[in-house]
């Protein structure tokens, strides 16, 4: 299966706790993300997903690295390698902006234990969680 790696996601903390969205499709509490558009670079596409998804201005986003996951993407399962930001300098009041997420909420690692995770925020997690909840 192919890799889809025009893609980011976007772990958003503050106050030793990171922002989810429930995601309407079904398939659980997922952090910002989504595909690049023509023309933009990782970054932008961070910056534009974290504006379009969450409300949420990026002062400054850190690069983390990649992970690998399966994901649904319009009812198909696809193999995806989001590049994936760190994102603790941000302005702007949280709430979902679009068609994608039905609520926001804050999450202190030991609760996301109890959730349904979206499989590639399951992976960034799995991953990243000593540099995602670390510089708080």
């Amino acid at each position: 299966m192919e890799i889809f790696k025009e893609c980011c996601a976007i772990a958003v903390v503050k106050d030793k706790k990171v922002l989810l969205g429930l995601r309407k499709d079904g398939q659980g509490w997922s952090m910002a993300g989504g595909k690049l558009e023509k023309g933009e670079n990782y970054e932008m596409a961070a910056m534009r997903e974290l504006k379009e998804e969450f409300n949420l201005v990026a002062n400054e986003l850190y690069d983390l690295g990649n992970i690998e996951s399966n994901a649904y993407v319009r009812g198909e399962e696809k193999k995806v390698s989001p590049k994936v930001f760190l994102c603790k300098n941000f302005s702007g009041d949280e709430k979902p902006q679009d068609d994608e997420m039905k609520e926001l909420r804050w999450f202190l690692l030991d609760e996301l234990k109890e959730l349904s995770l979206f499989l590639p925020t399951k992976e960034v997690i799995d991953k990243y969680k000593n540099e995602i909840f670390r510089c708080l």
